[in-house]
């Protein structure tokens, strides 16, 4: 039994750790004559005597299991699943860094003999290249809160025993070829000595995230399907899991499981729709399938080859829509598109970052996350999901300062505004949560971001870069509704004023870093940037910015890019004349413009304008899609490709900072003290929103001329900010009169 000493230690950002070696162990899988086994499993046995219990009782005992699996795992002590978690651990860049978990097995071991069985999954692996293997250490410590000791029980090693599992893959895991998982229920364990396995020197850091939960339980709605076939219909969207149990089947009998977001979408896109799973029978009358290291999104399932005694879909995500923060109001039609967009980032977000949708591609997408982060972490607590996100940004930057558009890295189509995800985020985490941690752990990255920008700029203007293996295409804003230029001049102008943005947070950020020098150069910067672009892409005859889109004129304002309050105010006029006119009171934007627009209208108060677009049942709209059978919001605004997307969600933060008026102010982050303005809308009457913050919960109910406000303990709140009527209050609750 290996002993060794640790020490706790307090770091800054309250981030509590010990020092300790790396875990002990070797890397070790289940090696069989046709290759590594990918779902193997593992299990070694240790004894524990009376005397491993023994303390002071100013000492804590604990036996802990700390795993480093390079795919997904479950841990398993004396027949016991540990934790309530799913599809551990979080996403990381495979090739450069790997998550370890420390699970508490105190209260699951006994004196006398303990098994330990770790289930593994290849999972991410397939795409690096990585088999399903895993490295372990069962420890005994012993401790009083300042140090201790630790004795290592077992560690991974060629001592273990091995044994494959019925469980495969049948996809690649490249996007549109995931696949599903094959179960072969004949399959019994062959036990067999482990096989230790090297690998490159990576980084293994602590998960920082707290992992994803099965938060909903959906059982369907079965019909008969054609060839023999039953069609289950679980009512709407759900990222996780299936379960079944057939009823009974002849030994080797085959059952499929094809998995579909939307009836129609499959029709047209087949080719999208590689989401399967197979059931393999043991012909011993108990058959059951449920998925175990793979997932699917999808409303429907069609079963081929069996018929079901019972069904049932798990939904999995690391946060629960019932929970969060909450907005109800008098008019139904916003009452559904809010709810849609919060129910749509409960699927998109899990395993510590955000996708842009759970099945064709998986990816995390910069921009993607840029369009509905605000949403996001104004809905939910996500902290945590946001910093072990970055830290797969941090791993995938080269040395010229380049990023891919999607993290962990992969080769897609994207542009500046995927990228500079590594500037937003750690902003906009600092802005909701108070959370400084990854502005100073990234904020030299950002930089070096930035002087990869400044290399492509002419006249300060960013310039298209050639596709290279780490991304393709040049995008400005993308997937906007038919008929909506966003090509030639606005692509230039968009990312122009992106850059002017991330300068903006720059300038922040610096000041909270003390770099005082960098604040200069990032200032000066800027103002040469937004008179560039102010002389390249205006039109005075249009009174219009590059093509004149909704975005185009919206993003000018927002940056500050007129140079007078003359042009500001045209620029302005001529936005809302076209919204109403040119657009016809419809949305007129995409992935990159749904959040700018949404922005720009709360800050100009232009709530019937938004409200007006908003309730249109036609396309292109959110109500579109949801007249259309929408749970979640799609890819496209006519529906094409996924219907589980995450490109328009930028809207989320309309109804809490507009309609129920509550937003943070970054001098006093983390909703330290915040602004309370609701801007009053035609055929709304009453209006209830809540909203968690690091300090409680932020509630305002309207009704009428009257608003009550919650301010939690430790803050406090300015009603009607910039108006003869604005007043700071302290915590507690108000009831205030609406006088805007």
């Amino acid at each position: 039994m290996k002993k060794r000493f640790f020490l706790w230690v307090l770091f800054s950002y309250a981030i509590i750790c010990w020092i300790q070696p790396v875990t002990a162990g070797n890397y070790i899988g289940c090696r069989t004559s046709e290759g590594w086994a990918e779902t193997p499993m593992l299990r070694k046995s240790f004894v524990l005597n009376a005397s491993d219990f023994k303390h002071w009782d100013f000492q804590t005992l604990a036996f802990t299991a700390e795993i480093n699996s390079l795919g997904y795992h479950e841990l398993y002590v004396n027949g016991v699943k540990i934790g309530d978690e799913v599809l551990q651990p979080a996403v990381s860049q495979l090739d450069k860094q790997s998550l370890k978990i420390s699970y508490d097995i105190t209260p699951y071991v006994h004196k006398g003999k303990n098994e330990i069985l770790l289930w593994l999954g290849q999972g991410w692996g397939r795409i690096y290249g990585t088999p399903a293997v895993v490295q372990a250490e069962i420890l005994k410590t012993v401790s009083d809160g300042e140090c201790g000791e630790a004795w290592t029980l077992a560690s991974t090693d060629n001592s273990w025993e091995a044994s494959p599992s019925g469980y495969s893959y049948t996809g690649s895991w490249q996007p549109l070829q995931f696949g599903g998982e094959h179960f072969d229920a004949r399959v019994k364990p062959n036990w067999r000595p482990a096989t230790e396995f090297e690998i490159e020197k990576k980084t293994v850091s602590w998960q920082n995230f707290e992992g994803n939960h099965i938060i909903d339980t959906l059982i369907p709605i079965i019909k008969k399907g054609e060839t023999n076939s039953l069609m289950l219909d679980f009512g709407h969207v759900i990222t996780g899991w299936f379960q079944a149990d057939f009823m009974a089947l002849a030994e080797g009998s085959k059952v499929t499981m094809e998995y579909y977001d939307d009836i129609e979408s499959k029709v047209q896109n087949p080719e999208l729709y590689s989401e399967m799973d197979v059931y393999i029978a043991n012909g011993s009358g108990k058959e059951f399938f449920t998925n175990r290291f793979h997932y699917h999104a999808f409303r429907y399932v069609r079963i081929t080859g069996a018929d079901i005694k019972t069904a049932r879909a798990l939904q999995i995500s690391a946060v629960n829509p019932n929970e969060g923060a909450t907005f109800v109001c008098s008019d139904s039609r916003l009452n559904a598109i809010h709810d849609l967009v919060k129910y749509t980032l409960s699927c998109l977000t899990y395993s510590g970052y955000m996708v842009d949708c759970p099945h064709l591609e998986r990816m995390g997408y910069g921009g993607d996350g840029n369009s509905s982060t605000m949403s996001l972490q104004t809905m939910y607590n996500v902290r945590n999901t946001y910093r072990n996100w970055m830290t797969a940004w941090g791993d995938a930057i080269d040395s010229t300062g380049d990023l891919p558009y999607v993290a962990p890295a992969f080769r897609t189509g994207g542009g500046p505004y995927w990228s500079g995800f590594v500037i937003k985020a750690p902003w906009r985490t600092y802005l909701n949560y108070g959370d400084k941690y990854l502005i100073f752990n990234y904020y030299d990255m950002m930089k070096q971001w930035l002087l990869f920008i400044q290399q492509h700029c002419e006249d300060e203007i960013l310039q298209p870069w050639p596709d290279t293996e780490r991304h393709t295409w040049f995008l400005g804003d993308w997937l906007a509704p038919e008929g909506v230029d966003i090509k030639g001049e606005s692509v230039l102008h968009v990312n122009s004023c992106f850059i002017s943005e991330c300068l903006g947070d720059m300038i922040q950020m610096a000041l909270i870093m003390g770099r005082h020098k960098d604040v200069q150069e990032f200032t000066e910067w800027r103002s040469r940037l937004n008179a560039a672009i102010h002389r390249h892409f205006y039109h005075p005859e249009t009174h219009s910015y590059a093509n004149g889109t909704p975005l185009d004129q919206a993003y000018a304002l927002l940056m500050n890019i007129p140079p007078d309050s003359t042009t500001a105010a045209q620029v302005k006029e001529q936005l809302i004349k076209d919204c109403y006119g040119k657009y016809k009171a419809h949305i007129a934007v995409g992935l990159v413009g749904v959040p700018i627009f949404t922005e720009w209208c709360i800050r100009e108060r232009q709530t019937e304008l938004m409200a007006t677009i908003l309730r249109q049942p036609d396309y292109p709209g959110y109500l579109y899609m949801i007249n259309n059978g929408a749970s979640t919001t799609w890819e496209s605004w006519n529906g094409k490709r996924s219907r589980v997307h995450n490109c328009y969600n930028g809207i989320g933060i309309w109804f809490y900072q507009a309609l129920a008026g509550i937003r943070p102010d970054p001098e006093q982050p983390g909703y330290k003290h915040f602004f309370i303005d609701p801007q009053r809308c035609e055929g709304i009457d009453w209006i209830r929103a809540s909203m968690p913050t690091p300090y409680g919960t932020i509630s305002v109910d309207i009704n009428g001329d009257i608003m009550c406000v919650n301010i939690p303990e430790g803050t406090t709140a300015t009603i009607f900010p910039d108006s003869p009527y604005q007043e700071t209050m302290t915590a507690g609750e108000h009831n205030i009169i609406l006088f805007r």
